[in-house]
């Protein structure tokens, strides 16, 4: 069951929707999580305990501090508070000690404090890392940003505010580009390594609770010393672009649209586009591969292709319960609608849109994933590979749902700097 759990909630991933256990009320950070301190043994994490999904691996590769992290998930899980689920530690229903949002905004607060502090003392490393880590803590407090509460909206606003301030203390540019689309705009991060450009710049997103804010390890370490530029953004129907849901399949329009106002910036080398998508964002940037001409080269990172997107009924009642309240908030639906989650989710399919198994592109493909991907199997995936002239797959160590991030970070950097 955890592996299951950790499949799907990367994959089409978040919660919220109608039924959500999410946190209620106000919150403050100062008065809410205790300072207890951390626990000497790091506590075993049982996904059945749980209704979000940790990912303490990915969130340590992002500027976390483990030890804190674990403290944080110690105080939760040992919360007396009223819990709206009792089978969930982190379903503690006022703010406050316990509660989600309040145990993480309270950390989040203390490193931005820290942070500020180094920043006026003329120590930038220090306080860039804890910009770094202020930015993460506010990312988890939102995460798996629902919307519900006015407490998430402003902990995702932070975590980009204080993504930003380290983001400007580093060696590279930074800016933050209003992309137009259909007549709004949607925000997207735009990293400038050091050089006079113009740069190949490689367009970003994570699964659709995988912020823009956790991409930034991906750029200094591995695209930055290669000379590339990266833009990031939030999925369809999550963070900064959630007024276009992802019930509608075409979700590279936001992809395409970034390429769009990229192409007009005078540092960037607009012949030299390339794209990484993970778990669903693998999806769309592997229909991206199709439809937009401009990109020269894509990663898919364990991108669900067919299979279990085609399943029905029976993929979306098996869904944990986060996965299926995610795929109903990035879908716009209620969650107890479960013909409509599966009609959705089989127009998603790539195959069904008339790409994969039917049409060939030129755009050399790459496709990361584990040996036992549940949720893109290795016989699925493989069909997005053999319909590019210049496809590959690469099977990854780790188990389950996704490739270790220090796997795929370097493989998916290194495959776009070789084709772009």
């Amino acid at each position: 069951m955890a592996a299951s759990v950790a499949v799907v909630t990367v994959a089409v991933a978040g919660c919220g929707a109608a039924g959500t256990p999410a946190a209620k009320g106000g919150v403050n950070p100062s008065a809410g999580a205790s300072n207890s301190p951390t626990p000497v043994k790091p506590i075993a994490i049982d996904e059945a305990k749980w209704f979000r999904e940790i990912r303490l691996e990915d969130w340590t590769e992002n500027g976390g501090d483990t030890a804190v992290m674990q403290a944080v998930l110690h105080r939760i899980q040992k919360a007396t508070g009223e819990r709206e689920n009792r089978q969930w530690f982190d379903t503690v229903i006022s703010p406050g000690p316990g509660n989600w949002i309040t145990e993480w905004t309270t950390i989040a607060q203390q490193a931005l404090g820290e942070a500020d502090a180094a920043h006026s003392r003329g120590d930038p490393r220090t306080a860039r890392n804890q910009y770094r880590a202020a930015s993460l803590y506010f990312t988890v407090a939102a995460y798996p940003q629902h919307r519900e509460t006015a407490e998430e909206e402003n902990a995702y606003r932070m975590a980009k505010d204080a993504y930003e301030q380290a983001a400007r203390l580093g060696d590279a540019a930074f800016e933050r580009l209003q992309v137009p689309l259909e007549g709004g705009t949607f925000e997207a991060f735009l990293h400038l390594p050091k050089g006079n450009g113009p740069f190949p710049v490689v367009v970003v997103s994570g699964g659709i609770d995988v912020a823009k804010t956790e991409h930034l390890t991906l750029f200094e370490k591995y695209l930055a010393p290669a000379g590339i530029a990266m833009a990031s953004l939030d999925n369809a129907g999550f963070g900064d672009s959630q007024d276009w849901p992802a019930d509608n399949p075409e979700m590279d329009r936001l992809y395409s649209a970034v390429v769009n106002t990229l192409g007009a910036h005078q540092l960037i080398d607009a012949k030299r586009i390339g794209a990484i998508g993970m778990s669903y964002g693998g999806n769309t940037v592997g229909r991206l591969a199709f439809t937009d001409e401009r990109v020269k080269a894509v990663v898919s990172v364990c991108g669900p292709v067919h299979q279990t997107l085609n399943a029905g009924t029976a993929f979306i009642g098996n869904l944990p319960p986060q996965a299926r309240a995610a795929l109903a908030a990035r879908y716009n639906v209620p969650v107890e609608n479960t013909k409509r989650l599966a009609q959705l989710a089989r127009k998603a399919s790539l195959v069904n849109q008339g790409y994969v198994g039917k049409v060939r592109t030129d755009t050399p493909i790459l496709v990361l994933v584990t040996a036992d991907d549940p949720f893109a199997p290795v016989s699925d995936v493989k069909r997005l590979a053999a319909s590019s002239a210049r496809g590959e797959v690469k099977i990854t160590g780790g188990h389950g749902h996704c490739p270790p991030v220090k796997e795929r970070n370097p493989a998916a950097s290194d495959w776009v700097n070789r084709n772009l």
